[in-house]
């Protein structure tokens, strides 16, 4: 029988956002990993976007059953016009931009699948590093606080999302021309935004914000997409498309059991004799 310390609760709040709270469970120290990690954590991630060294590569194979599955229920959304990849340009063909953005979205899809951590930046300017996730049904969002709390996202809850860049403690817009700008001092925030809560997640490089950028708003489409199809789909089927499976209840039992019974010679007839 598990502990109180052991025990998980959940709750659901307003706008659709799920969070679960855990205590702290006691877990046996290890030696530190050189390498400045823990080698049997497998949930830790090492930060990623950390520069253009992926985008430039070819799409990095599945190498576990299950995430062979996931690639494959991760097809583009439905849009009119598909963004550029960072790695790509206008000139390209249509199908080679195509190619490169599936192949980003799949690496992106199954990053976040696994798990990464990012800086979030809060609504009182601090900055924290946080675990975010993609769960199983690859619709919700998961993020891991470290502070005993787990909050789930649902991408369909999304209303919008931008990005703004932060320049010497002021904001600007996406390609505002900015003033003095240097590297050191600016910072690119993509927002992902709900209806009354917003995530900003902070990246120091344009190519890293926007291939999050891209990416997030690709599974944002998909998760949408899915929820009205599935809005679409009758939960019962229409009237005379099959055989009823109500259930009986006291009354439809007594009124069946309360019918007369026809007689042989009187069946196939009319009240006036006819057939």
């Amino acid at each position: 029988m598990l502990s109180k310390e052991s025990s998980r609760f959940s709750f659901r709040q307003n706008l659709g956002l799920h969070t679960l709270v855990s205590a702290p469970l006691a877990v046996a120290s290890s030696i530190p990993s050189p390498l400045g990690c823990d080698s049997f954590d497998i949930t830790f991630t090492p930060r990623p976007f950390s520069g253009m060294q992926n985008l430039g590569k070819q799409s990095s194979e599945p190498f576990t059953p299950r995430q062979k599955d996931l690639k494959a229920q991760l097809q583009l959304p439905s849009l009119q016009t598909y963004p550029i990849p960072p790695n790509s340009s206008a000139d390209e063909k249509e199908e080679v931009r195509t190619e490169k953005l599936l192949a980003m979205y799949h690496d992106f899809a199954l990053d976040l699948h696994t798990g990464m951590y990012l800086t979030q930046l809060t609504s009182n300017r601090d900055y924290s590093d946080i675990h975010c996730q993609l769960m199983e049904d690859l619709t919700t969002l998961k993020l891991d606080q470290s502070n005993g709390r787990i909050i789930e996202f649902p991408l369909t809850n999304v209303s919008k999302v931008y990005r703004i860049v932060k320049n010497d403690d002021k904001w600007y817009s996406a390609g505002t021309p900015l003033p003095n700008a240097t590297p050191a001092n600016t910072e690119q925030i993509v927002v992902v935004e709900f209806m009354r809560r917003k995530l900003a997640f902070v990246f120091k490089d344009l190519q890293t914000s926007q291939r999050f950028l891209i990416c997030m708003e690709l599974l944002i489409r998909r998760a949408q997409q899915k929820q009205a199809l599935r809005s679409l789909t009758p939960a019962f089927p229409p009237p005379g498309a099959g055989p009823s499976r109500q259930c009986p209840t006291p009354r439809l039992v007594h009124d069946a059991m309360s019918r007369p019974t026809p007689s042989p010679g009187s069946a196939g007839k009319r009240d006036d004799g006819t057939l």
